[in-house]
């Protein structure tokens, strides 16, 4: 499409922040992109001192793709929806545990929301990836946690897990059977994840529009939806302005709910 090659530097580090910012510095001419994650605006609210603004520093491109995330539960606890899971920890507080990919990270972020609106005492264990938290459940060693649809479907396979439901707007298109925890009547879990990219902040607008309409068009293409779809998330883009308003919400969302639970990484 582009008549060249991409070349993709992969930058680990602090969360992405060592990668984002040398997007941040990089030369605003369009050659240089940030793909990133939700918790690109879920950084600044959990450290003090941040090396960029976020906000201002980067300009939202198109977003690539989103995915829910799922919220299950070893079979032998015996709990098949949310509200059971919830009447049993209120039975057992301080027993049941719940896994997730790490400190703050968003599977905890939500957890903590659960715990204070469901007036629940359940204990956090921080993993490092979502194959441990799922692989945890299957041997017997955790109750509960919160995963992608890759790690989810290893657990059904085994029947040992149950899903309770989804945290994001709607129904994934690969698990339709499994409903929202928002539809079960649990409020502040319809922020779905995502993929987007992101330019310097002053990419000049007409070289982030064509960046998003040319991203629109391979998003387009059977083949890549097809890609999309095997591994759990949907295909997305639209225009820079709609991903600029869902990045806005969403750092607005992480911000009062990382604040009520008074969570911090530095």
């Amino acid at each position: 499409m582009w008549g060249q090659p991409v070349i993709i530097d992969n930058k680990p580090g602090a969360d992405s922040i060592i990668g984002t910012g040398e997007v941040v510095r990089a030369k605003p001419d369009g050659y240089t992109l940030l793909l990133n994650i939700l918790s690109l605006v879920q950084n600044p609210h959990l450290r003090q001192k941040m090396p960029f603004d976020t906000m201002a520093d980067l300009a939202p491109v198109v977003r690539v793709n989103t995915e829910p995330l799922y919220f299950g539960v070893t079979k032998s606890l015996g709990v098949s929806t949310p509200a059971e899971f919830i009447e049993l920890a209120r039975r057992k507080p301080g027993v049941l545990s719940f896994g997730s990919w790490g400190n703050a990270s968003t599977a905890h972020l939500l957890l903590t929301t659960l715990q204070r609106r469901a007036q629940i005492d359940v204990i956090h264990i921080p993993f490092k990836g979502t194959a441990a938290v799922v692989q945890a459940m299957i041997s017997g060693n955790l109750d509960s946690g919160m995963f992608p649809y890759a790690t989810a479907r290893i657990g059904l396979e085994t029947g040992k897990i149950v899903l309770l439901g989804a945290a994001g707007p709607t129904r994934s298109t690969v698990l339709p059977q499994v409903p929202t925890l928002e539809e079960q009547g649990l409020q502040g879990f319809a922020r779905g994840q995502w993929m987007g990219l992101f330019a310097p902040s002053k990419t000049p607008r007409s070289v982030v529009e064509k960046i998003a309409r040319d991203v629109n068009t391979a998003l387009a293409k059977p083949a890549l939806r097809a890609f999309f779809l095997q591994w759990g998330s949907s295909p997305a883009g639209g225009t820079p302005e709609d991903f600029a308003l869902i990045v806005k919400q969403d750092s607005d969302y992480y911000r009062d709910l990382i604040k009520a639970a008074n969570l911090h990484l530095d």
